[in-house]
């Protein structure tokens, strides 16, 4: 053998980081939380839409407590991560769901 080998003993590289989340949930109350935000995103986002043309002030409002159920768990759980837009974007949207229903509300009655 040579002198010019390395005389510090091996060591393994630490595991990659697998778990996603806080690390005070098990892994399977994280992969819950992770996909009811990613439902709840989507699905508010979907109503909110859907609020812009029709129904707006119902659409409008359960868009709006479905995005800020996503938010709230995304916040809480450190999940679905990548959802936190869709969310935010469902949650402006209600909103003016929400204030352009009441808008053409008003206008109706004023004239």
């Amino acid at each position: 053998m040579s002198q010019e080998q390395n005389e510090t003993p091996w060591a393994p590289p630490p595991p990659p980081e697998t778990s996603i989340g806080n690390p005070m949930y098990p892994p399977n109350v994280l992969e819950a939380k992770a996909k009811e935000a990613s439902d709840d995103a989507r699905n508010a986002l979907i109503m909110a839409v859907i609020g812009v043309f029709c129904f707006g002030f119902i659409l409008g409002f359960l868009a709006f407590r479905k995005a800020n159920n996503a938010l709230d768990i995304i916040k809480q759980y450190e999940v679905a991560q990548d959802k936190y837009t869709l969310a935010m974007v469902a949650k402006v949207l209600g909103i003016i769901d929400i204030v352009g229903w009441a808008i053409g509300l008003v206008l109706r009655f004023a004239t």
